[in-house]
């Protein structure tokens, strides 16, 4: 972080966003600075950070660079899913997306030439509604119509994934076997639970071609990664992605299981109460691009906490390593001032083989009830076990254990395990 030729590259980004983009200079101006005032990273801090509310209301006249419009060769639109809560329109260069992906990906072995030149590799999408780009993922629409100009086929999916009808999910399952992919791009709830109904079926997630696996769009809690692995086999490669639908690829995880953050196409930062925490601190992830063309970001606060550890992988990649925290809108907020990330509770629940499915949900008064769908394996002590260790973790705040046999989703369709009404309101 601290290379002298990289940080070259970010004051090319500060210059090239200041003299191209309307948002940028009026920032920079704002807080009485010019690109000639950043010469290093300690310099680079007095930019105050950007954020969503920056992009969404300058989109796109004062965020796309000059002689750039969104008809542009290359210029891929994108709409975020609404989870930090009104949705993002973004836009990307199609080349700096594909950039991004290979530095990721690269981290992962079993992904190794899955992506060769002149390849399309044939990609099924199994994500909620708003994560799909296009405009009716229902079980009433053809493939036509939810096939992406990239050819990638978005299954159906209900808005409420508990409620999905049986013929939905089997649409979606004849719809993988017909359509043969090499890669299914899943939100790992959302497959986990495909999976828990394909076997109630009795029917396979197969394809004719070698079948790979990348996760996104929510945290892939250990719960919903013991469903997928039993089901589907250990000789599924599995990454999950650390991304951004305005952003692309920011990481990946590696094929001995590590999360890698993607530190050659972004200038990375691990940031709290203002300053860069040092490794085994969780910080929040501030992202600057670097060589992107069409809407430069400086220090763009994603939201998103992670944990650097500091530590080379034995894959062999130098891509730095993180331990995935979550969003700090969804972060547990303790009486005495301690927080508890999503990471953390996902960390105390395990990979729980008694049940299928859980959501931590703290209220505005601080108390926090555990929702679970147990399954047939469950016994009256895994629960209570589970209960002290969260009663433990997240003292003085109360907790209590709920069985059920529903739980809504959000209203972005995603499903997070870990919510936090005092944390979401204080956001705002």
């Amino acid at each position: 972080m601290s290379d002298p030729s990289v940080f070259d590259a970010v004051r090319e980004e500060i210059a090239y966003a200041f003299e191209n983009t309307v948002f940028f200079r009026r920032h920079m101006e704002d807080n009485g600075l010019r690109p000639q005032d950043i010469r290093d990273a300690e310099d680079f801090r007095r930019i105050p950070p950007t954020s969503k509310g920056h992009y969404r209301r300058g989109f796109p006249a004062a965020v796309l660079a000059k002689g750039y419009t969104l008809t542009s060769p290359n210029v891929m639109r994108f709409q975020s899913s609404g989870t930090s809560g009104e949705r993002l329109n973004s836009a990307v260069m199609s080349y700096d997306l594909a950039r991004r992906q290979a530095t990721a990906l690269g981290v992962h072995r079993g992904f190794d030439g899955l992506w060769q030149p002149g390849s399309r590799p044939r990609l099924c999408r199994f994500a909620p509604p708003n994560c799909s780009d296009v405009e009716c993922a229902t079980g009433f629409s053809s493939t036509e119509d939810r096939t992406l100009p990239d050819g990638t086929l978005v299954l159906t999916v209900a808005h409420d994934l508990l409620a999905t009808p049986e013929w939905q999910i089997v649409k979606a399952l004849d719809e993988i076997e017909g359509y043969g992919p090499d890669v299914l791009v899943v939100d790992p709830t959302h497959f986990a639970f495909l999976t828990r109904w394909a076997r109630r079926l009795g029917r396979k997630i197969s394809s004719p071609r070698k079948l790979h696996l990348v996760s996104g769009y929510t945290l892939m809690t250990r719960v919903a990664r013991r469903q997928i692995a039993e089901y589907m086999g250990p000789q599924l490669p599995v990454g999950d992605m650390i991304g951004m639908s305005e952003l692309g690829y920011l990481g990946f995880e590696c094929h001995l299981g590590q999360r890698h953050v993607n530190d050659e196409d972004f200038y990375l930062e691990f940031v709290r109460d203002g300053r860069p925490v040092e490794a085994g601190e969780r910080g929040e992830l501030f992202v600057t691009t670097i060589d992107d063309g069409l809407i430069p970001r400086i220090r763009y606060a994603t939201g998103d906490w992670f944990t650097p550890l500091g530590e080379p992988c034995p894959c062999g990649s130098a891509l730095p390593v993180v331990r995935i925290e979550g969003r700090g809108t969804h972060m547990v907020r303790l009486p005495d001032g301690r927080t508890v990330t999503p990471g953390a509770v996902d960390a105390l629940v395990g990979d729980a083989p008694w049940l299928d499915l859980y959501r931590l949900e703290q209220d505005r008064s601080g108390d926090c009830a555990f929702r679970h769908l147990p399954n047939g394996g469950a016994r009256p002590e895994d629960a209570a076990a589970l209960g002290a260790r969260l009663a433990e973790a997240l003292a003085p705040a109360r907790v209590r254990l709920e069985a059920v046999g529903y739980i809504s989703c959000e209203r972005s369709g995603k499903f997070q395990p870990c919510v936090s009404h005092l944390s979401a309101e204080g956001a705002r």
